[in-house]
């Protein structure tokens, strides 16, 4: 489990961080209130713990900020802080955070408020997959991957960060279908929805658009760092091994559009669907096994 510290205070840094790291968790300690929100993107944290005395009070907008993006509002965070902030804390609760601490930091309370957060969190994701969850994959389903396309897009404009989208589509499906049987054919999918699983960041939405093409929502990521994903993806398809029954080796490549959310133009989930699937019609016309981007 990873988590991230954001805070100033000397005792923090010397006592909290002990604590995590005699537990055997890997934290981050971050100082900057500038910061936070760029770490907890490319850090990908399982837990945050939120000081209430950063620079300039700027806590709860930080924390506004993490809970009304799509990408980030499931992390759970903890409020570091006193009983006699009350308002401050009373907001918190409001914006969304899950529980509060105060120093002097005692190692038993630490870590019996982590174990709490995280059975809560794990059996909100279990009844989630059950709901959201594709059968074959068990990567997002249609519906589930619409929904939250809408939420990313809207928070995309509201705070003018880009926002990239990825479909791929495996070469020649039906060959492989033809050859090997659908029940190979399935087994191909699911090995590709480990590849994306393992290739892709912590906080990419990736789901299964309908037969042998996906799809992957990037917030917070501009069209070189989406290309250079799907272009991970692709190499990481191309060198896997897909196997049937354990002895028949698959060959399987897939080819891959990119395309950025431009926020200068008025755009909907189903124009930004219709601009990947243009980039991914020129990779497949462009020989396949390629990624293409989209250009107007």
């Amino acid at each position: 489990m990873k988590i991230l510290i954001a805070d100033t205070a000397k005792e923090t840094k010397a006592i909290l961080g002990r604590i995590l790291e005699d537990e055997g968790y890997t934290y981050c300690y971050v100082e900057n209130s500038c910061d936070i929100i760029n770490r907890v993107y490319n850090e990908n944290p399982d837990i945050i713990f939120l000081s209430t005395h950063l620079s300039d009070h700027c806590s709860l907008r930080i924390l506004e900020k993490m809970k009304s993006a799509p990408s980030t509002r499931e992390v759970p965070v903890i409020l570091i802080g006193t009983k006699r902030a009350h308002k401050t804390l009373a907001k918190g609760y409001q914006l969304g955070a899950y529980d509060y601490i105060s120093m002097p930091y005692f190692k038993e309370e630490v870590l019996a408020r982590l174990r709490n957060i995280m059975y809560i969190r794990t059996k909100t994701k279990e009844l989630e997959s059950m709901m959201d969850r594709d059968y074959l994959t068990g990567l997002y389903n249609r519906k589930f991957f619409m929904d939250r396309m809408v939420e990313e897009l809207s928070w995309s404009v509201n705070y003018h960060e880009p926002l990239s989208l990825m479909m791929l589509d495996i070469d020649y499906f039906k060959r492989i279908n033809d050859s090997y049987g659908h029940r190979c054919g399935d087994e191909v999918l699911g090995k590709l929805a480990q590849v994306l699983l393992s290739t892709m960041r912590k906080e990419d939405v990736i789901g299964r658009y309908g037969g042998e093409e996906f799809i992957v929502l990037m917030s917070n990521t501009d069209s070189a760092t989406a290309t250079a994903s799907g272009e991970r993806v692709r190499k990481a398809v191309m060198d896997g091994k897909f196997y049937c029954d354990e002895s028949d080796l698959i060959p399987v490549t897939v080819s891959i559009g990119v395309t950025i959310f431009n926020e200068i133009m008025e755009i909907s989930p189903d124009v930004l669907i219709g601009q990947a699937d243009s980039a991914l019609y020129a990779a497949k016309e462009g020989g396949r096994n390629r990624v293409c981007l989209f250009r107007p």
